[in-house]
């Protein structure tokens, strides 16, 4: 350690601003720069009080202090954050450090793909996960053996007397013969080969309750592999997503509870009413029968309750939206065009045409 007296190298006072202590070591570099012919000694120095008064933290410790380390103005092992403790107006306790590692690793996600009939039912299924665990032989330490660290008494933690310029101050930090652990590893185990992680396979029970969606979590603590850098393992978390349908089940689209779907029916159909069974309802392998009622136009959406999702945790289902597409078959249209005297007979009377100047229009029409 060496004592300097920064601020008369830069010739100001204590009070000095940023802005005046910049300009004063940039007249003094100027002076002394070597390649001026100035002094190497002092052009040194001119730099190295710049350096900690123009920086907040260096200038605040270094005011507390009266002194800088040889180490470019950094403070020993342990002081920085002691001295933050003291600006702070707090000290640390005896034994207390910084943690030299997170405790809990970060947690990873996997997608599992259902069907809406699992979705629909719910489904229980297990899957194999592979991991690296600490070797269950040497608990990770990787040795035959360990033994109480000679250095700190197994405390983890030394103590060391810094003199400070006038003062002596009493630092505690972690030891550096056993890194902070307290233990000190003898041989090298037979199992892992001082690997201190191995491969293991776990097997995970999966529950999808009824009424499960897409989104939806489950939350496996500490299934994640095992880490140096961190005392626990990461959570796994497993997201539960859509998987492509197959066969009639692609007609049905979930929308939370409820379920949609669309039928095709002819004109004679939408006219007098008929029954269609829907095929692919998860809940229903052998298709379910609907009722359409008479006079049912094109593009109309019947609700049908309690044929949607289950709504998790209740006894209860959603609805279900079907939209009817009326589309005649050609037997239709060709009755539409021959039997036109008849069909005016049974029905209301048409209305006229409207008057209009312009030619009538024809054209193709088609099913879009």
């Amino acid at each position: 350690m060496e004592t300097k007296d920064f601020y008369s190298i830069l010739g100001i006072s204590r009070q000095a601003d940023t802005e005046e202590i910049r300009k004063a070591y940039k007249q003094l570099a100027r002076e002394y720069h070597p390649d001026k012919g100035g002094d190497p000694e002092k052009f040194k120095e001119i730099n190295q009080a710049h350096e900690i008064l123009s920086d907040e933290r260096k200038r605040q410790e270094y005011d507390h202090t009266g002194s800088v380390s040889e180490f470019n103005g950094e403070m020993p092992f342990g002081m920085s954050e002691m001295f933050g403790h003291m600006f702070t107006g707090g000290f640390p306790f005896p034994g207390m450090s910084r943690q030299s590692r997170d405790v809990k690793a970060p947690g990873k996600s996997q997608d599992l793909p259902l069907r809406i009939s699992d979705y629909y039912h719910g489904r229980s299924l297990s899957i194999k996960l592979g991991r690296q665990c600490f070797c269950s032989a040497c608990k990770g330490t990787g040795a035959l053996s360990v033994k109480p660290c000679e250095e700190c008494r197994g405390q983890g933690q030394v103590r060391q007397l810094i003199q400070m310029g006038p003062i002596q101050v009493l630092n505690q930090g972690p030891c550096q013969a056993c890194r902070g652990k307290g233990q000190i590893s003898v041989g090298q185990c037979v199992n892992c080969q001082r690997k201190r992680l191995m491969a293991y396979e776990k097997i995970i029970d999966i529950k999808i309750d009824p009424g499960m969606m897409s989104g939806n979590t489950l939350l496996f603590s500490g299934m994640c592999s095992d880490s140096s850098q961190f005392k626990e393992a990461g959570d796994l978390t497993i997201v539960l997503r859509d998987a492509d349908e197959e066969g009639d089940a692609r007609n049905w689209i979930r929308d939370g509870t409820r379920l949609k779907t669309s039928i095709q029916i002819q004109l004679s159909e939408a006219l007098l009413g008929t029954t269609k069974v829907l095929y692919g309802h998860p809940g229903f392998p052998n298709g379910v029968p609907v009722e359409i009622p008479p006079g049912v136009q094109n593009m109309w959406t019947g609700m049908i309750p309690t044929l949607g999702m289950p709504v998790r945790g209740t006894p209860k289902f959603g609805d279900a939206y079907i939209s009817v597409l009326v589309i005649p078959s050609s037997e239709e249209l060709q009755a539409l065009k021959t039997q036109t005297v008849l069909l005016k007979s049974m029905l209301p009377a048409v209305p006229a045409k409207p008057e209009c100047s312009e030619a009538v229009r024809n054209g193709r029409w088609s099913m879009v």
